[in-house]
């Protein structure tokens, strides 16, 4: 986590080396505060976020206070960018984890560990994820690992894929398996097929040294590349499943005050008004057309959650002493916070067939897109919806994914290489779309054969999913950095605005 801060320049007898210390302990105690808030939506088991236990969340505010510093950088103005790591392992882990060791895996086995590749699913790398047979039934979990282990270090570890395993994660001969998928029940749960499961019956010893590993896909950073000019308060972006907000800030430049703590502050109040505008934005997402978030139980304090940790898009900052900051959570988190938005049936274990993906043409329908949609035959029939598509997967992928035209579409990684293209011919109620009796028929054949809906695998394409068209740009005066910010000619609200600075965080 990164914390900032600015040095308070106000007071001109005191020691450099006192403002310093300050200004850094303001840095840390900014990045504890947002470490703890990331902290809440850890996800400690297949079961549960660190949220759910009420112990781990009242001792937060104690594991942040033993982050480690890992760098700290210094500005021309004073202000310190300080970022610091707060361990997952330790006592975190011990809080979360009570059922580690209960059952010590002490089996043979002709193996030395175990690497399981996961890189081509969208797995939730969890603190103690499990391992489960076609069948659904445990092969690998906490208890398995002796608590020593647990608490030292980590039940299992993840690398990145096409990065090397450091020497002694699992061994010198350890046993390489494919994922066959997701769990059911859990994005954290991963199915191994059965000559896999075979394998690994019995518990083998190597289990209880927790010498297991995880092969992910490399983390990426949330997209919400060019939204700052094209959001002017609140947006759903349905294409890239984000949650979008505008937030806006002021400081009272009547007071003597250093430029770095004015803009510091000016940058805070924006952030917060962006937070209170996603959590707005939130609870008005449209779930099925007849409801909304706000109407389910728990919704609010749920995506209240979620608002901890959003992602700063882009910052501007004006001579007049405000600010705008634009911010993005994303979309399909309501769902991985478990609110019920239908009854998901378990996951199909077979390989998938042809055709890899559905895409469903409703292009001059004018459908407006729903965190749930419902693809009905002209009869009544639901034939996809949120019983289709299992927990875990929805929880990952939400419902289905949107684009704004058959292009984009095709090109999505959700529905693989050989989609299937159907035409929607009507809508029905709010957030339901009917299909004629040969989409209907194909889409009950690609249901009865493979794994494409349990897995979520269909697009829905609507001009309704579009970006709203780019606001009118306020002239610049300067984008020579952080520091580039003077007190206005006229008293603040007078006259235009003018932006004099521009940050661009990832």
């Amino acid at each position: 986590v990164q914390g900032t801060a600015a040095p308070n320049l106000s007071n001109p007898n005191l020691p450099l080396s006192v403002i310093k210390r300050t200004t850094q302990d303001a840095a840390a105690l900014d990045a504890y505060r947002k470490a703890a808030g990331i902290l809440t939506g850890v996800r400690i088991s297949s079961e549960s976020i660190a949220a759910d236990n009420p112990r781990v969340v009242s001792r937060i505010q104690a594991f942040v206070q033993k982050a480690k510093i890992c760098r700290a950088k210094y500005y021309a103005d004073g202000g310190i960018d300080m970022v610091v790591m707060v361990p997952l392992s330790g006592a975190f882990a011990a809080e979360g984890l009570a059922a580690a060791g209960s059952r010590v895996a002490a089996g043979p086995s002709a193996y030395t560990g175990l690497v399981v590749d996961a890189g081509h699913l969208a797995f939730a790398p969890a603190i103690a994820p499990r391992l489960l047979d076609p069948a659904g039934n445990v092969l690998f979990d906490v208890s398995m690992v002796r608590k020593e282990v647990v608490f030292g270090g980590a039940a299992v570890r993840f690398a990145a894929a096409g990065a090397p395993l450091p020497e002694g994660w699992v061994g010198a001969h350890p046993l390489h398996v494919y994922a066959a998928g997701l769990g059911g029940a859990s994005p954290s749960d991963l199915v191994l097929d059965e000559e896999a499961a075979r394998a690994l019956a019995g518990a083998p010893a190597f289990f209880g040294d927790g010498r297991v590993a995880v092969v992910i896909r490399p983390v990426t950073a949330l997209d919400c590349r060019g939204l700052f000019e094209a959001v002017t308060d609140r947006h759903i972006d349905w294409r890239r499943k984000l949650v979008v907000a505008r937030g806006r800030g002021r400081v009272d430049f009547s007071k003597d005050e250093d430029e770095g703590v004015r803009m510091r502050k000016m940058e805070r109040a924006a952030e917060v008004d962006a937070q209170r505008k996603l959590l707005e934005a939130y609870l008005a997402v449209q779930v099925d057309g007849q409801r909304s978030v706000k109407a389910l139980p728990g919704a609010a304090q749920k995506a209240g959650g979620l608002i901890l940790n959003a992602v700063r898009c882009e910052a501007h900052y004006f001579k007049d002493g405000s600010a705008e900051v634009v911010m993005a959570a994303p979309l399909d988190a309501l769902a991985a916070l478990s609110i019920d938005l239908g009854s998901a049936r378990p996951a199909a274990s077979t390989p998938v067939e042809a055709p890899s993906g559905i895409i469903v043409d409703a292009v001059g329908l004018g459908f407006r897109p729903v965190l749930a949609p419902r693809l009905r035959a002209a009869g009544g029939q639901e034939l996809y919806g949120p019983s289709q598509i299992a927990k875990a997967y929805f929880q990952q992928y939400g419902v289905v994914g949107y684009q704004p035209d058959l292009a984009g579409a095709v090109q999505d990684p959700r529905i693989g290489l050989r989609p299937a293209v159907l035409k929607a011919s009507g809508l029905g109620p709010p957030g339901v779309l009917l299909l004629d009796p040969n989409g209907s028929r194909l889409l009950a054949q690609a249901a009865g054969a493979s794994t494409v809906l349990s897995r979520g695998r269909v697009i829905i394409v609507s001009e309704k999913v579009r970006a709203p068209a780019p606001s009118a740009k306020r002239p610049a005066v300067s984008t020579a950095g952080r520091s580039s910010l003077a007190r206005p000619a006229a008293p603040a609200g007078q006259g235009s605005k003018v932006r004099v600075g521009k940050i661009n965080i990832p």
